[in-house]
């Protein structure tokens, strides 16, 4: 299925689905390729696909295993610049999801290949306690807030 993002000379649309895997009092997150910076696990929305169907498809592709979905966090609509400077629309909905059962998720950082549509694709996940996760370089840091903050109540966010 096609992914829904369009990309021009100087713009760039995703819509997009994360999910927040807490246990323990850590979150499982993805290192980016920067090598510095923290992301959630998640994706591009397939076209005719519905926002659950996607986070649910997504944490199988990347975490190796099922999840269910305890509730909506966040859908976040930002408005930036990228790294190679076309300026995105991004829209992002977060869930609050449970691995079926956490046999196929590490409890210890570990890394993951993906096979996306053809490209493979190394995730390196780490655990970041989220006691201390306002100390990393967390992306989106509204999200980063949310969390740390222990604020699970749906928001719908805009950002510019």
């Amino acid at each position: 299925m096609q992914d829904i993002k369009f990309i021009t000379d100087t713009h760039k649309f995703k819509y997009r689905v994360n999910g927040v895997i807490i246990h323990n009092n850590k979150l499982l997150t993805i290192k980016m390729s920067n090598g510095t910076s923290y992301c959630l696990p998640g994706g591009h929305i397939e076209l005719g696909e519905d926002t659950k169907t996607a986070v649910v498809r997504e944490m199988l592709e990347e975490t190796k295993t099922q999840v269910t979905i305890d509730k909506e966090l966040a859908f976040v609509e930002s408005f930036y610049t990228d790294k190679n400077g076309l300026i995105t629309h991004e829209l992002s909905m977060y869930y609050i999801v449970t691995p079926i059962n956490f046999d196929n998720i590490p409890l210890d950082n570990y890394t993951n290949c993906e096979n996306d549509k053809g490209i493979l694709k190394n995730h390196n996940f780490e655990w970041l306690d989220l006691e201390r996760l306002n100390e990393y370089d967390f992306k989106p840091d509204i999200i980063q807030k949310k969390l740390f903050d222990k604020n699970y109540e749906f928001e719908h966010i805009i950002l510019k």
